[in-house]
């Protein structure tokens, strides 16, 4: 996995725009719909106003450990963190891949906030930085045409020039600044300066797909990006076979993401039948796994559904995001593949979706035996294989008990 450091606004920005956001899901429009989204927006307001004073401070070195300030800064935090808590209650309402990330958020705010009272102001804006990934993560996992009317102005009290490219991306998706975002990327890969090389190791043509696709629906303009950097003369084989057969799956993926029946649309693309080579990678699929997550994303994100089939979109997610597209913001595959077992012990799929998550965990520590594994790993594979076996079918076509 690429590791790249985030930076210290955008976490605190992304915060702010995760907690003002609308859901990206059908809008509950009955009374109590309109007086729970009400509740929570009133306390946004508040975090917002912390954000708005925050932010500055936060993007100093010197201004965060600053005696002078530390009564200040404290007392901003503690608001982020109180309000980061209804964030995580509103989010049991979504579905997995949103809570988890709105329970990271909040931990992540947490221990910003303890380590800053013991005075740990390194540690302190570590996690801040970490709280970043959630932020983005969210952002990027569904169509969101809500831009968010006051991020210029937070933008304009920063020295948003002098960050580098990436880290400029991560607070225009943060904003929700979609476009601004895919326009900065492009500005990069324009470079002629910059080795192709450093697009693909650095991340960014991923993120540029992954926000071109699964945000803005637009395969047509990253196609056309794709196009332009294969046309340079300093793209190595490699990357210009993967490039050739993105541009390819482009192409042909335009009636995937704008038609109905998700599910099956996603597992027609997940199953590799459209991948063209001898000798095809993992990372041939990537176009194909993409545009799979974001209908899958948009069909868990709609609860008119039976949990047999919700189950197999999140093993489904998981699979994809396990082999190729696992975002280094926050990876998710983990959390997916658990929920499809959960939801569904008893479908076929079960088995599969845990034999993924067994060998996802078992390579993510470095390839540990399961007795050396984390005790709380380890617990929880041994639950899941347990509810699957009490699950499973006897002989005689009945379910154990």
């Amino acid at each position: 996995m690429i590791f790249r450091i985030h930076h210290s606004g955008a976490a605190v920005v992304g915060l702010a725009m995760m907690l003002l956001a609308p859901s990206s899901g059908a809008e509950d429009k009955t009374a109590a719909g309109k007086a729970a989204t009400a509740r929570p927006r009133a306390e946004m307001q508040k975090v917002f106003e912390s954000v708005a004073q925050l932010l500055p401070l936060a993007l100093s070195e010197q201004d965060w450990a600053d005696p002078a300030r530390r009564s200040e800064i404290q007392r901003l935090i503690d608001t982020l963190a109180e309000r980061s808590v209804v964030l995580e209650q509103h989010g049991m309402q979504r579905d997995a891949g949103f809570r988890h990330l709105s329970r990271a958020l909040s931990a992540d705010i947490e221990e910003v906030r303890e380590r800053y009272r013991a005075g740990r102001f390194e540690e302190s804006r570590f996690f801040m930085i970490e709280a970043t990934g959630n932020c983005v993560a969210c952002h990027s996992r569904l169509p969101n045409p809500n831009d968010f009317p006051m991020a210029d102005n937070l933008i304009e009290n920063i020295d948003f020039e002098s960050l580098s490219t990436h880290e400029q991306t991560q607070i225009l998706i943060a904003t929700r600044q979609f476009d601004r975002a895919m326009t900065a990327w492009e500005e990069l890969f324009a470079d002629a300066s910059i080795p192709p090389t450093e697009f693909d190791l650095g991340g960014y043509l991923l993120d540029y797909m992954t926000i071109g696709l699964r945000v803005q629906s637009d395969p047509e303009r990253v196609g056309k990006t794709m196009t332009k950097i294969a046309s340079r003369p300093d793209v190595p084989l490699y990357l210009r076979r993967h490039l050739d057969g993105w541009i390819a799956a482009l192409k042909s993926t335009s009636a995937d993401l704008a038609g109905s029946e998700r599910l099956e649309r996603a597992r027609s693309l997940i199953g590799g039948q459209r991948v063209i080579g001898e000798a095809p990678l993992a990372r041939d699929q990537t176009v194909y796994d993409l545009v799979a997550s974001s209908l899958l994303l948009r069909f868990v994100d709609d609860k008119a559904t039976t949990d047999v089939r919700r189950a197999e979109a999140y093993y489904l997610l998981g699979l994809v995001e396990s082999r190729t597209i696992d975002s280094h913001w926050v990876p998710q595959a983990e959390v997916h593949l658990e929920t499809a077992i959960r939801l569904a012990p008893e479908a076929a799929f079960a088995k599969d979706a845990y034999a993924v998550l067994e060998e996802y965990v078992i390579v993510g520590w470095g390839g540990a035996s399961s007795t050396d594994l984390p005790a709380d790993q380890w617990t929880k594979l041994q639950e899941l294989r347990a509810l699957i076996d009490q699950r499973a079918p006897s002989p005689s076509g009945t379910k154990k008990k």
